[in-house]
């Protein structure tokens, strides 16, 4: 689509603002067409194909839910089309749907690196070159099927130009404003997880360490006995109960993705945490305090704000454990005496302990040393 032309101020202010809402309804509306050439091209003709045997069983981790995700989006397209007419519809649509877009694009996300690797095969990759030709589409599907995760995160700059518009219009900006809020949580939600699905020869289930609250890659250090390693580059995941770390391996294509091999994992209601390092301010050590685990891991920070962010997500974490073992000990006097309504805190504490409980029933190790 082309940009009208700043003739008069007033017109061309209205057109621009239109013509930003018809570029969310047409490039939702290209979406959708992208996705029914997966689901209804590819995902239906191999149920009528003879698929090669090792691909037998391994379409739901190359296709995942991109089916659920189509028919989402055929609603979510008929919503935002009614924004060409009132344009708060355009943020509304994004807060109404924010529990259904986040469950759907995570899913999604944690899942796509198993998809890239499985459809990078060289047998499966010419089985899904000769089954384009047959199709007689023009894109191939590892083309089709990053999609989503553009989309995703194309969603924020559109209503970001929207927004923009709509101040300039001098309209209402909260509706716009708070899905604003809502296509950023979502995306960073899907990104996340997105690296989680990176990580490789962890034993134990991710869905048992809780909620992601923080990740990111540091330099860092094994240290034992008082003797240090060479640093080396590793991803820390922080969750609700654990932290796990994990050498990062960089890609080998220039555009290609890093992977995460497990090293270790240290529990939080376990972890030892020194948030300063005397030879070094950017410096911080996390530990556990189970003998059977020694190692403490040394992770140097790039800057100071860098820093300050671990420290900060770290040290919540191990408070938010300790007031879930208090309340444990002592659930009248956690909630002040009151124990007619348990749905906010004890909630989360009873989650917790399911977790807990996920943790230590796994028939598979977690813990695992590199």
């Amino acid at each position: 689509m082309r940009l009208p032309m700043a003739n008069d101020s007033v017109a061309y202010l209205m057109s621009v603002f239109s013509y930003v809402l018809m570029e969310l309804v047409e490039t939702e509306k290209d979406y959708v067409r992208d996705l029914s050439s997966v689901v209804d091209g590819y995902i239906a003709n191999l149920e009528k194909m003879e698929l090669p045997a090792d691909l037998v069983g391994k379409d739901k981790i190359i296709f995942a839910n991109i089916a659920q995700i189509l028919e989402f989006h055929k609603n979510f397209l008929k919503e935002i089309e009614k924004c060409l007419d009132n344009y708060e519809v355009a943020g509304s649509a994004f807060v109404k749907y924010k529990g259904r877009l986040e469950t759907m694009y995570v899913r999604y996300c944690q899942n796509k690196p198993k998809s890239d690797y499985l459809v990078s095969q060289e047998d499966f990759e010419q089985f899904f070159a000769e089954t384009k030709m047959k199709l007689g589409h023009k894109v191939a599907l590892s083309d089709l099927l990053i999609k989503p995760v553009q989309r995703i995160m194309k969603y924020q700059l559109l209503l970001k130009d929207i927004l923009k518009f709509t101040e300039r219009a001098k309209e209402k900006t909260e509706t716009l404003k708070k899905a604003l809020v809502v296509m950023h949580v979502v995306p960073k939600a899907c990104d996340d997880m997105m690296q989680v699905g990176r990580l490789q020869n962890f034993d134990g289930s991710l869905n048992a360490q809780g909620k992601l609250l923080y990740q990111g890659t540091l330099p860092i250090s094994d240290s034992q006995g008082g003797t240090s390693q060479k640093s080396k580059d590793r991803r820390i995941f922080l969750f609700e109960q654990s932290v796990i770390i994990a050498d990062h391996i960089p890609p080998k294509k220039e555009f290609g993705n890093p992977i995460y091999i497990f090293k270790n994992q240290i529990m939080v209601n376990k972890m030892l945490f020194e948030p300063t390092v005397a030879d070094d301010p950017l410096k911080f050590i996390i530990r556990s305090s189970d003998p059977a685990q020694p190692t403490a891991f040394i992770a140097t920070a790039q800057t100071q704000e860098e820093k300050n962010e671990w420290v900060r997500y770290i040290s919540e974490q191990l408070d938010q454990q300790k007031r879930m073992l208090a309340a444990l000990v002592d659930p009248r006097r956690f909630m002040g005496g009151a124990t007619d309504d348990l749905s906010g805190a004890m909630t989360g504490i009873l989650c917790s302990i399911n977790s807990f409980y996920a943790v230590f029933t796994s028939k598979r190790s977690l813990f695992r040393a590199g």
